[in-house]
């Protein structure tokens, strides 16, 4: 069971809040700084705007009486108006007035572009202003802007708090909603691993986590149809092993105990158990190889028409014995095919006992060679589940008179493994029609 610490949620939670925590300190510290930046700039214009004011003042009562009579008490008007130290020198420099009688040292900060602010009439310098803050000696920020300095720094403080906390409780829900499937399909893998074949998840949605679930179902679906094949398998072969076993060991006992003559036709018949027996074993052999991709090859460049012929002639003794009918068509000039002549002559002739055994008689099995493939009849009745192995097309049929059940399945295999198909069609006419195709070679015959 994976920590809760060491799982992606908090892996995800732990990237997001980091991240986040860092763009809101990296805009809180440029907001803050554009505040104050914004704030001692209009500081500076307002400071500008009082010096221009005074200084206007200042020059419209020297105009007036043509000298600096009555300047202190503009002065100190202002100085309580403006809550500044203002000190007014004429042009050499001396004292005139001071807002603040008495106090003897000139203020040594001016905001503005120099120390002292010149005082014009019309062109004609006349003296120097300075403004200082009142009461005390050293530069300070207004009461008002001070406030608002302050107040915009906490209000990004608690925003970006309310907003981390908010993102942060975000990204747990969305991850938790994003991982719970992921969660499930965890629990169903281990399910599925410990042999619960029938887990599937929820995958309705069309991301990339959805199509993880749809994954996992269509392999759950393939484990549980191998597993089911695998049983019903070992059911089938079991159940075909025990007929011939049981009457070979019959056989064999009521000639030990005296109570069956040994003649040649109860050895007859205990042999051909015997034979039906191995035929069994090796057709199941044959089909595990080429499940278990084993199944060796010895490709050649082979006639296909001349194999047909070859086959069909093997199987017409016992097509005539049956009156049954036996026809093959192959046109010259057909190119070559490259395949194991021992394995597809065992597919074509799986196809044909087939077809025989499974025509009525009076009927006819027409075998013909195109370049596109191959044709045989099969009853129509049963094509869609004539490749099951040990199906066979007429329930009433016993192992001795059907086969092992194991023929069509076999043709399939040995097809496939030459990288060809093989597949059952139904025919209007009535019966049906195996078609099997396997790549050619170049030459012609």
């Amino acid at each position: 069971m994976v920590r809760w610490f060491q799982g992606i949620q908090f892996r995800l939670i732990l990237g997001f809040t980091l991240a986040l925590g860092l763009a809101l300190a990296a805009v809180g510290v440029y907001t803050g700084y554009s505040a104050n930046r914004e704030v001692e700039q209009f500081s500076d214009r307002l400071e500008e705007a009082r010096a221009a004011r005074v200084e206007e003042m200042i020059s419209l009562a020297y105009t007036r009486n043509r000298d600096w009579s009555g300047i202190q008490g503009i002065v100190e008007r202002a100085g309580d108006l403006y809550d500044r130290r203002i000190v007014v020198r004429d042009a050499q420099g001396r004292l005139i007035a001071d807002s603040q009688a008495g106090y003897e040292r000139v203020p040594v900060v001016w905001r503005g572009t120099g120390r002292f602010r010149p005082i014009r009439t019309g062109n004609q310098e006349i003296g120097f202003l300075s403004l200082a803050p009142g009461q005390v000696e050293t530069e300070v920020a207004e009461p008002a802007i001070s406030r608002v300095v302050s107040s915009v720094n906490w209000a990004l403080v608690w925003a970006g708090l309310g907003a981390w906390i908010g993102g942060v409780l975000l990204v747990t829900m969305l991850s938790r909603r994003i991982l719970s499937p992921v969660r499930a399909l965890t629990g169903a893998a281990g399910r599925l691993g410990m042999g619960s074949l029938e887990e599937r998840v929820e995958a309705s949605s069309s991301d990339e986590i959805g199509q993880l679930g749809r994954t996992f179902n269509t392999m759950a679906d393939r484990l549980q149809t191998a597993e089911e094949q695998r049983v019903r398998l070992m059911s089938d072969v079991a159940h075909e092993l025990r007929t011939p076993l049981t009457n070979v060991r019959g056989y064999l006992e009521a000639m030990r105990d005296g109570v069956l003559t040994p003649t040649p036709a109860a050895i007859e018949v205990a042999h051909q158990q015997a034979m039906h027996l191995g035929r069994l074993v090796e057709d199941v052999g044959l089909i595990a190889q080429a499940d278990a991709g084993a199944l060796t090859l010895d490709l050649q460049e082979e006639s296909m028409g001349e194999l047909a012929k070859m086959s069909v002639e093997a199987f017409r003794p016992a097509a005539e014995g049956k009156g049954v009918a036996l026809r093959v068509e192959s046109p010259l000039g057909l190119p070559r095919t490259r395949m194991d002549r021992t394995r597809i002559s065992q597919a074509l002739g799986n196809l044909l006992d087939n077809a025989v055994r499974h025509t009525p008689e009076g009927g006819e099995v027409s075998v013909s060679v195109e370049a596109v493939g191959e044709s045989v009849r099969v009853p129509e009745e049963e094509v869609g589940q004539i490749f099951d192995r040990f199906y066979r097309v007429d329930p009433s049929r016993t192992r001795a008179t059907g086969g092992t059940g194991l023929g069509l399945t076999i043709a399939r295999q040995l097809v496939e493994a030459h990288g060809g198909s093989i597949r059952a069609e139904r025919r209007q006419e009535g019966g049906s029609r195996f078609v099997f195709e396997i790549p050619v070679g170049s030459e012609e015959d």
